[in-house]
């Protein structure tokens, strides 16, 4: 793959000693974009050219050091950010369809991906008001770039929904769990994130959903015959049902999980307020596979 040559301050640099601060790089790195953008940014519809500065920054992340991870991340992150708003803003204005729909989809996936990858890759203290810091960044590069930018209520709506996964990822590890998060763009059985018992090797695929999801979920099981209406009644009542996907000849049990405020508690700065009743629920879920019959 050809690049332009601007691009080539992005590759790694061996034998460099970064005395800056984490803020300092990562300005740095959004200056260094900004400086080699074409001047076809000023047409708010045109982010292609951060496609050459995505894929580097991809390809530094993946051979970066532990400690420089997270800020490059971050960088990612923001530079991702006018394709995301672009596509939220076109899955928004057509419903039903339109052009370059999958494209569109992936790169708000990609986003998505990015982010849950950015808080991870944090400190437990840096977690503290990052997705308000990274907001003001991603709205003043955006409007450096020339491009639309995210709204508030677009903002909060993927906050909110990855917060989620992430905290129960968080509390899974605190269990000393090993957990995995699923990339949505390999995943077509709605698995968030993978949760093993490394004494018994058991295994939970979880995937997460909100109150007024898990009961639509549960509803279209139903519809489909999967379930029956004693099922849903249960699965209700326990806020989680498994249920087994066919994939490749390959049956894949899916534990389909309703993280519900009212008896898991809050989520701030991507962790629960309380995580003994998140811990409780993940040690039922693994109770309740031994009963589990495929």
């Amino acid at each position: 793959m050809k690049t332009r040559a601007g691009w080539r301050r992005f590759l790694p640099k061996t034998n460099v000693t970064y005395k800056q601060t984490g803020a300092d790089n990562l300005e740095h790195i959004l200056y260094t974009v900004l400086h080699d953008a074409p001047d076809s940014r000023w047409k708010a519809a045109d982010v292609e050219w951060l496609n050459g500065a995505i894929e580097m920054l991809r390809y530094r992340v993946q051979s970066a050091a532990p400690s420089e991870k997270a800020v490059l991340l971050q960088a990612l992150l923001i530079v991702q950010a006018p394709r995301a708003a672009r596509a939220q803003a076109q899955m928004d204005a057509h419903k039903h369809g339109y052009h370059n729909r999958e494209k569109r989809l992936f790169e708000l996936i990609d986003f998505n991906d990015t982010f849950v990858d950015a808080v991870l890759a944090l400190a437990p203290h840096e977690r503290a008001g990052f997705a308000q810091r990274l907001y003001a960044d991603i709205r003043k590069f955006s409007k450096q770039a020339g491009a639309s930018v995210l709204s508030d209520e677009q903002y909060e709506a993927i906050v909110r929904g990855l917060s989620r996964e992430i905290a129960v990822y968080l509390a899974a590890r605190q269990l000393n769990y090993e957990a995995r998060m699923t990339s949505r763009t390999d995943d077509a059985l709605g698995i968030d994130m993978i949760i093993t018992n490394a004494k018994t090797r058991n295994q939970l695929n979880i995937d997460c959903k909100t109150p007024s999801a898990f009961r639509y979920r549960l509803e279209d099981l139903v519809k489909e015959g999967r379930i029956t209406d004693d099922e849903l009644l249960k699965a209700d009542e326990e806020d989680y049902i498994t249920v087994v996907n066919r994939h490749n000849n390959e049956r894949i049990p899916v534990t389909i999980v309703c993280i519900r405020p009212e008896r898991l508690g809050e989520i701030k700065d991507f962790e629960f307020s309380d995580y003994r009743p998140i811990h409780q629920l993940i040690e039922e879920l693994f109770a309740g596979q031994q009963q589990h019959k495929l």
